[in-house]
């Protein structure tokens, strides 16, 4: 079982929205469980520590390998096998707190970002909401049979950590074929800046059920 915390919903009933918060490579759980203040009170909010650990405090989904051109090469063993965790986890989470299964929301960052495309589109039946921040679709997902979610991602040009023209090539192209697929860019780096969160915060207050 992935580590975890939790945060739950101020109404206090049983089958609540749930939103899972997945951080990027090199943090931890407590990274976007800063943005709880602000997500919707009516969910609750379940931010997961990656299980491959960096250093102290320090945690990854899966391993990248540093290439000749700056660059990084992902570790697609370890990322699918995350993959399998992630949906294990997530699936004995929402029957432990007793959450809705068809209100399942991810919103992840960075590395969280590109695994939260994978899980929305490899695992069908378990996402409803995606909020992929500073991320991209990796090549081995196949997006052809379009979403069967709903998303909003975002993007800063000046991102030097996952360069602007790979959510371009991958997220831009679908955001244009599928309505279900919102696409923002902002004048940032790899970071989430306060327009950014306005902006997909209010995305998930005009999607709630």
């Amino acid at each position: 079982m992935l580590n975890y915390k939790i945060k739950n919903a101020e109404n206090d009933l049983k089958n609540n929205s749930v939103i899972f918060l997945l951080h990027g490579y090199g943090s931890n759980e407590d990274d976007l469980f800063s943005f709880t203040p602000f997500l919707p009170k009516y969910s609750t909010i379940i931010s997961l520590r990656a299980p491959y650990e960096l250093s102290p405090g320090s945690y990854a989904w899966y391993h990248l390998y540093p290439k000749s051109d700056g660059t990084f090469e992902s570790d697609i063993e370890t990322a699918r096998m995350t993959l399998e965790l992630l949906n294990k986890n997530i699936q004995l989470i929402i029957k432990k707190y007793k959450l809705d299964s068809n209100d399942i929301t991810l919103l992840g960052f960075s590395q969280g970002a590109i695994l939260g495309w994978a899980l929305a589109f490899e695992k069908l039946t378990i996402v409803r909401r995606l909020v992929a921040l500073s991320g991209f679709i990796h090549e081995t997902i196949n997006t052809s049979k379009g979403p069967n979610f709903i998303a909003y991602s975002s993007h800063g040009v000046s991102d030097q950590v996952i360069p602007i023209k790979l959510a371009r090539q991958s997220i831009l192209p679908i955001s244009k074929k599928y309505k279900e697929i919102q696409y923002q860019e902002f004048p940032e780096g790899h970071t989430i800046s306060q327009e950014n969160l306005n902006l997909f915060l209010k995305w998930l207050d005009s999607t709630k059920l």
